[in-house]
């Protein structure tokens, strides 16, 4: 059993892994606000101790392997944009997340896992893009389990688990709070109450349930297109999720810079029925869930490409659609022209 800090390691050392026995986790968040009561590192915290975790797991049951942890890229896109948040574009997160998964593929790394805990839309699409073209292209298995993972608890797929874990249970008015969308809600203020309750601040248990306001245009026509997709007959589930995910966050930062819906956001759940003790419960079944995607990739029984959230599911999110709908555009009104 080896875990190496990648910072740590000369040349040599690098040159004398053997990389058919070596697993690399890259954390990959920014620092945001996270409502008046989080510190802005959660996201940050979030995927640095996935990686170490989850490391530290992978290396507890394979002697025979080398965890290598590298140090957390603190970048990330669609941050809430208020004092505090570092917010990049979605092409410098995907160009950065490419320019290192293709490094570390130079170096000899054949399994590299990215750890996210931000949920951005684009950031999340950036990420898994990124990872399904340099695993392509590099013949790696590069892959990022954490928005997957992530998005299973929050849609309630995990709930019996983390109740199970729990010894009881959830309350009607924490399964509304967990159900209920989430930044700096009731997983996240839990999470931390949980990893630094000395990082929360007391208001957290004065703060109601809040959520960002939908931008009522798209809200309004992508309803219509998700009622129309269902009566033809197909499942708009996710459709309908992604829109609405889209939605808010338009109007999320539309309330942030022009006060759109009301006074500023800062926040999206319900804080208040956090506690420590459903944050240790999720962060096992966060963990665990990691774990197994990571044990699939190493013994071959999942490809990295098979790696990928409702992120991957939606053109519009994903790196360079927009760069392309504009080129497009551009050849068919010169032709026109023409």
């Amino acid at each position: 059993m080896a875990t190496i800090s990648a910072a740590n390691l000369s040349y040599t050392k690098v040159r004398a892994l053997d990389m058919r026995r070596t697993v690399c986790f890259q954390p990959v968040s920014a620092l945001e606000v996270h409502g008046p009561h989080l510190p802005i590192g959660m996201d940050y915290f979030m995927a640095r101790w996935m990686a170490e975790e989850t490391g530290r797991r992978f290396a507890e049951a394979h002697a025979d392997w080398t965890v290598v942890q590298l140090p957390p890229l603190p970048l990330g896109t669609d941050e809430l944009p208020l004092a505090g948040s570092m917010n990049a574009s979605q092409r410098t997160v995907y160009g950065a997340v490419m320019a290192h998964g293709r490094s570390l593929a130079r170096a000899g790394y054949r399994y590299i896992v990215l750890t996210n805990g931000h949920g951005g839309p684009r950031h999340a699409a950036a990420l898994e893009h990124a990872c399904l073209k340099v695993s392509k292209r590099c013949a790696v298995q590069m892959f990022t389990p954490s928005v997957l993972v992530l998005h299973r608890i929050i849609r309630g797929a995990r709930t019996e688990a983390v109740e199970s874990l729990l010894g009881r249970s959830l309350t009607d008015a924490e399964k509304r709070g967990l159900l209920n969308g989430e930044h700096a809600g009731s997983w996240e203020t839990s999470f931390m109450l949980a990893d630094h309750p000395e990082l929360v601040e007391p208001i957290y248990r004065d703060l109601p349930l809040d959520g960002p306001p939908a931008f009522k245009p798209l809200a309004t026509v992508g309803e219509r297109v998700v009622q129309w997709r269902t009566r033809r007959g197909s499942d708009a589930a996710k459709l309908r999720e992604a829109l609405n995910s889209i939605s808010k966050s338009i109007g999320w930062l539309l309330n942030a810079h022009y006060g759109y819906g009301g006074p500023s956001v800062t926040y999206s759940g319900d804080p208040s029925i956090a506690c420590a003790e459903i944050g240790k419960a999720f962060r096992e079944v966060m963990v665990r869930d990691c774990l197994d995607v990571v044990e699939a990739v190493t013994a071959g029984t999942m490809h990295a490409r098979d790696v990928r959230s409702i992120a991957s599911d939606h053109a519009i999110i994903q790196p360079y659609f927009w760069e392309r709908v504009g080129l497009v555009a551009a050849a068919v009104l010169a032709l026109l022209v023409l």
